[in-house]
């Protein structure tokens, strides 16, 4: 059984994983005519779930990016939306190469980020069972 931490980071990873294939195909179809571009939307519904499932216990934070989760089960998934905004060029394209290579940088942070994160909750179980540091 995982924690609801190690649910919400794998679901970060999985979303990441997802965001990376996304902009790759964004920038893979720079050129190509009447291409739209996609997007991963998860942190949104992060937010969303959070402020449906009011949280009641508060919990001592150490952190202003930190958030405090209910003890429900919570289910979230990414969401890939392709966008049809008023961006568009000539041949009605709407990618931006700086713009994807900017927010694939930003993602493979985010990734990053995450990963050592989920390390670090496998180390903390491996102690907790095993009884050492």
């Amino acid at each position: 059984m995982t924690s609801q931490t190690q649910y919400l980071l794998n679901k970060g990873l999985d979303a990441a994983s997802d965001r990376n294939r996304v902009i790759a195909d964004n920038i893979a179809n720079v050129n190509t005519p009447g291409f739209k571009r996609r997007e991963v939307i998860f942190e949104e519904n992060i937010k969303k779930v959070l402020e449906k499932n009011k949280i009641n216990v508060k919990l001592r934070l150490n952190d202003y990016r930190h958030m405090q989760i209910k003890g429900k089960n919570i289910q979230i998934e990414p969401e890939i939306r392709t966008l049809n905004d008023l961006n568009y060029r000539n041949d009605e394209n709407n990618v931006d190469i700086d713009v994807e290579t900017a927010k694939m940088s930003k993602n493979k942070i985010f990734y990053d980020a995450l990963g050592q994160s989920m390390s670090n909750e496998i180390r903390l179980l491996r102690m907790a069972i095993t009884g050492r540091g």
